[in-house]
């Protein structure tokens, strides 16, 4: 359920290709420079709304669907389950 309701793309940060995590922290820089955030606050920004994309993309960083107040790491470590890869289908897609 929670890989279908959030649509993760990558199960931890890990898993992340590097071109994808450049191009976020790319945009993240850009954006933030266009709003006129000041220099020296950038890299704190950058990082922040990379870990919003994190918590959008990386299920292990989801906030879980039955328990908003937890991660889905945490639930599962609460469980002692562990992950290994997940598989999401979608009707239309290829």
């Amino acid at each position: 359920m929670q890989i279908a309701a959030l649509r993760a793309r990558y199960l931890s940060r890990a898993d992340v290709p590097d071109d994808v995590l450049a191009s976020e922290r790319r945009i993240a820089e850009e954006t933030a420079k266009a709003e006129g955030k000041p220099e020296q606050a950038l890299p704190k920004i950058v990082e922040g709304r990379l870990n919003g994309f994190f918590k959008d993309a990386v299920l292990l960083d989801q906030p879980s669907v039955s328990d908003n107040k937890k991660t889905v790491k945490a639930l599962l470590d609460d469980a002692g389950v562990t992950v290994t890869r997940f598989v999401r289908f979608e009707v239309g897609q290829q």
